[in-house]
């Protein structure tokens, strides 16, 4: 293999027919363009010392169809300490398809996959897990565009060191080159399952600071059960979903469930710069146990927040039902439910329906000024079509037909009438 490697190419395995496991005694450096494909018969693996893949600057590495499983990058806090399976040096291109990830540990960051400064990281249908690294649990990316689709993070964590240890899949810090440039790059996370993943400080599932005029989108993705502990310093614990911060963030299509803070965000904290778009989205029962906000933290540098076709759901602040929402920005809140829940500051918009079941009226903390009292009548999340789970209105609903200027689908992908249309993240048949 690593003949091969130097050789650069295209690299298939001739194995036989049964799955197979080879022992990478010390990391392949690739120096060509190179792709390697196992077939799905192949696993890789670092035997708890050894990184297994280094892209070396300005060069191109493909992997498909492999397992990766007991990488290890060097103990080294500097560009060696990254990506204990598969690691892109200064200005590479490293694209992962169709592969398997576990048990694979880095010092730095991405405990399974990472690239320096000025690179570029493409992850289609992979999966990760038990995957562990001081920043970016499962995967990281400095200063580069990342795209993730089609992918899963299950059980990858961060470390406790001194300082942060974020994202406890996923961590990014800046998404161009350079941090002062005008042009920016794109985070994009779409049809992805990250679950039950810890992060220790900020962002349980994910950590993804940018750099204006950088941006993050967060698309068709389901974010579940994930957690955010204090790191080493005792300090954070802040965003149990995610901390998206110091970009353009837009969340659509995507279901955030069962996620858990200390501090601020249970399901997310964000710091908008400019904006964050919510749009066919939906946040049930996440909390944070000693903080504010119990689906959305916006912290002091947050700007404008737009929402449209939102459902809020049982969400907890200080393990109490509560806030959904808190924070400095500017809401503008649209054809969207708040179900046992309320907000610290009343936005603007319009055909907003809000309900606490326990005193059946809208209860204190409108989310805007004007809300419909009335019960929604949700079904727990479920299976109702689509890539996400959704909460799906009952017969009576007071959500049914009650939206105007709505999306024009509804976040499982089906089309709504725009201008009568129903409230909330689903619209019924």
């Amino acid at each position: 293999m690593n003949t091969a490697v130097t050789a650069g190419g295209a690299i298939t395995f001739n194995c036989g027919s049964a799955p197979v496991t080879i022992a990478v005694t010390s990391a392949i450096t690739v120096s060509k363009a190179t792709v390697v494909d196992g077939a799905g018969l192949v696993t890789l693996d670092g035997g708890g010392t050894n990184q297994i893949f280094l892209a070396a600057s300005n060069n191109t590495l493909s992997v498909r169809n492999l397992t990766f499983i007991n990488g290890k990058a060097p103990s080294a806090t500097d560009a060696t300490g990254i990506g204990g399976a598969v690691s892109g040096n200064w200005r590479s291109k490293v694209e992962v398809i169709g592969c398997t990830f576990k048990n694979n540990t880095a010092a730095r960051g991405g405990g399974a996959v990472a690239v320096w400064t000025g690179s570029s990281l493409t992850i289609v249908s992979s999966r990760f897990s038990n995957n562990v690294s001081w920043y970016g649990g499962a995967v990281y990316s400095l200063l580069s565009p990342l795209q993730v689709i089609n992918s899963e993070f299950t059980n990858n964590s961060t470390v406790l060191q001194t300082g942060y240890g974020d994202g406890g899949a996923i961590g990014t810090d800046g998404a161009s080159e350079s941090t002062t440039d005008t042009v920016g790059g794109s985070i994009q996370i779409c049809g992805t399952q990250i679950r039950s993943n810890q992060g220790n400080g900020s962002g349980g599932g994910a950590y993804i600071w940018m750099y204006p005029p950088d941006q993050a989108t967060i698309d068709r993705s389901t974010i579940e059960s994930n957690n955010v502990v204090k790191n080493a310093d005792s300090q954070g614990a802040i965003g149990g979903a995610m901390r998206i911060s110091n970009g353009a963030i837009t969340i659509k299509d995507s279901s955030f469930l069962s996620n858990t803070s200390i501090g601020n965000g249970g399901g997310l904290y964000l710091d908008c710069a400019p904006t964050c778009t919510f749009t066919n989205s939906t946040f049930y029962a996440n909390k944070n146990t000693a903080g504010w906000g119990g689906a959305i933290f916006s912290g002091t540098s947050s700007g404008q927040i737009n929402m449209d076709n939102v459902t809020f759901a049982s969400n907890m602040q200080q393990n109490t039902s509560g806030n959904a929402l808190f924070g400095s920005a500017v809401w503008t809140i649209n054809n969207s439910i708040f179900l046992d829940n309320s907000c610290a500051n009343s936005g603007t918009g319009g055909h907003v329906v809000q309900w606490v079941t326990s005193s059946k009226s809208a209860g204190s903390g409108p989310c805007i000024s004007g809300v419909t009292a009335g019960d929604p009548k949700l079904a727990a999340p479920a299976d109702n079509g689509g890539p996400t789970y959704t909460m799906l209105p009952g017969a009576g609903s007071a959500v049914l037909q009650a939206g105007a200027s709505c999306e024009a689908t509804d976040q499982r992908g089906q089309t709504r009438s725009t201008a009568t249309c129903d409230v909330g993240s689903v619209e019924v048949p």
